[in-house]
């Protein structure tokens, strides 16, 4: 009896130094904000590795296509080693890494190269990676793996191992490119860039020689809008940056490279007085991933737009008009298109001076131009509430657009004078279809609708019409509409053929060269495909700015991880 009291105690003793061992040694989430430079001009982050996997292989999708890639289902058992090893730090290193790491991405500068007659934008970026281990446990993991990822994305890269500051740098170069990888750790944190620059950059923060983001007000404010503490991911833009990224990307708009530092200052001061910060968090939903976005506006900006921001119920009839392949789709909904275009311009208008006003007004009517309305407010007075864009293909230069007709009369004079003369008009069925060879677009009146866009997009959409059943594309409207329905109350909603970003992330991490089975002639495959839900996007005015809700099957991550490897992808398909 007493040798069994002796074992109890023994074991209860065990027991208790055991689970102290294990608190002790449990990873204590960090704030990543810390390691990241106060004027990044983009910050993504992700508190658990295993968390985003985990929701990702519960998706509809992937247990649908997973087994095509020949991976297993992730049981409780894999999910109980794997907390057990981040807890404990027991197991390879490479394991503890995985499920211990915190991760962020920051862009810490943006530039252009000319590279003959291309411009090329290259963002300065770094990976940073905080492993809750020791550097002497990490640092061989950390040299093997980059050094295989740098073999596979560029052939046979030049290693270089040198001291700087203190700190040693680890570099994977491309002779005669600018291609390079460069590493550094410090403590349990690992930082890995594509710029010595963004490296060091990281490491100054680090260190303390940089102010980080952490204190942010801007960003702890996003953070609890987006409930970002329960979030698999979320990512920042400062208002500063904001306007920054705009005015690099409105020269662009407007058919011009950027480089016009006048030009651009111009815009930046301009934009900073309307737009706010940005925010995105990742969260599971629905057997799919929801990504939120909130793109912030000046208050008084707000407060103009609110009473144009009305919604408007629309009927379905317009769905008969569409092939059942189309790739994308976007509803308007508003109570009065024409109101709500004002209101818009007005809203920018009354926070600019003169100049700023005229190019942002420009902007905006931009949109409509390529269909040839040059007076928009007039064009949306004659037309319904019934509005949408169609994209058929996903290559397609521009999308159709397709209007309730209200004032037929009057839209068939607009419509007239964006042709131009040289028009030739055939008639299909119940419609007639008007194409300018001219302008190289083509107009079509049809059942209370009108369809403006290429001759030939227009000529499928009435040919559908004519051949086709009201009820014929119920079966895969029911694919459209899966994540959001047509009844949706958002004032724009947008639905978008989802298979090739599914093909593309399922490729990248199939393997080191993106190996996956064609869907076209795969037994099951092709059908799996076929039955993929649209991912669906909601957008509506809040009371911080533009609130938009993207459901899909993988999220944003079935794109952010393809890019991480797209020299790798297009090395594989060489």
């Amino acid at each position: 009896m007493k040798l069994f009291r002796r074992l109890l105690t023994f074991a209860l003793v065990f027991l208790v130094i055991a689970a102290s061992w294990l608190w002790w040694n449990r990873p204590k989430k960090t704030d990543m904000a810390a390691y990241a430079p106060a004027d990044s001009l983009v910050y993504v982050e992700s508190n658990s590795l295993i968390d985003v996997a985990a929701n990702i292989t519960n998706t509809d999708a992937w247990k649908t296509l997973g087994p095509f890639l020949g991976a297993s289902r992730n049981t409780w058992q894999d999910r109980w080693l794997q907390h057990f090893s981040a807890w404990s730090g027991i197991g390879p290193a490479q394991t503890v890494i995985l499920t211990r790491a915190q991760v962020a991405v920051v862009m810490v500068n943006l530039s252009t190269a000319e590279e003959g007659a291309t411009l090329r934008v290259k963002p300065e970026a770094a990976l940073l990676i905080e492993t809750h281990t020791t550097e002497r446990r990490i640092k061989p993991v950390v040299e093997k793996v980059l050094t295989e990822f740098a073999e596979h994305t560029y052939g046979q890269p030049t290693f270089v191992r040198s001291n700087l500051d203190g700190a040693e740098f680890s570099k994977w170069t491309v002779p005669a490119t600018d291609h390079q990888i460069v590493a550094t750790i410090n403590g349990s944190l690992v930082i890995i860039g594509n710029s010595e620059r963004a490296v060091k950059t990281c490491l100054a923060v680090r260190l303390g020689q940089r102010p980080s983001l952490r204190d942010d007000a801007e960003m702890r404010e996003m953070r609890g809008n987006l409930a970002a503490d329960n979030a698999l991911a979320f990512g920042y833009v400062s208002s500063g940056n904001t306007a920054r990224l705009f005015s690099f990307a409105a020269p662009l708009l407007f058919g011009k490279a950027p480089g016009d530092l006048q030009f651009e200052h111009l815009i930046a001061s301009g934009a900073a007085k309307v737009l706010g910060s940005v925010g995105w968090s990742s969260h599971a939903f629905m057997g799919g991933i929801e990504d939120r976005y909130l793109f912030s506006l000046q208050p008084a900006v707000v407060s103009r737009l609110r009473p144009f921001f009305g919604t408007t119920k629309t009927s379905h009839e317009f769905l008969t008009l569409l092939p059942e392949d189309f790739y994308s789709l976007t509803i308007y909904k508003y109570e009065s298109p024409a109101a709500a275009w004002q209101g818009i311009e007005s809203a920018i208008s009354s926070q600019l001076d003169t100049l700023s006003a005229v190019i942002f007004t420009s902007l905006v009517r931009s949109a409509l131009l390529p269909y040839g309305i040059a007076e928009p407010e007039k064009f949306l007075r004659a037309v319904s509430p019934e509005l949408f864009t169609v994209r058929l293909e996903p290559g397609a230069e521009h999308s159709l657009l397709v209007a309730g007709a209200r004032d037929k009369k009057a839209l068939q004079e607009m419509v007239a004078q964006g042709l131009g003369q040289s028009v030739k008009g055939e008639q299909f069925g119940k419609g007639k279809l008007v194409a300018s060879s001219e302008k190289q677009s083509a107009v079509s009146f049809i059942d209370g609708y009108l369809m403006m866009g290429s001759p030939a997009d227009v000529q499928r959409c009435v040919q559908v019409r004519r051949n086709e059943s009201p009820s014929s594309n119920e079966e895969r409207f029911k694919v459209v509409s899966h994540f959001v329905p047509f009844s949706s109350s958002a004032n724009i909603v947008t639905y978008t053929n989802d298979v090739e970003r599914v093909r593309d992330f399922l490729s990248t991490i199939a393997g080191p060269k993106g190996v996956f089975p064609s869907p076209k002639g795969t037994t099951g495959l092709d059908q799996a495909f076929a039955e993929l839900p649209y991912s669906a996007t909601e957008t509506s005015l809040g009371d911080h700015g533009l609130e938009r809700r993207t459901r899909s099957s993988f999220g944003q991550f079935s794109t952010l991880v393809p890019l991480l490897y797209s020299d790798q992808l297009n090395r594989g398909q060489e």
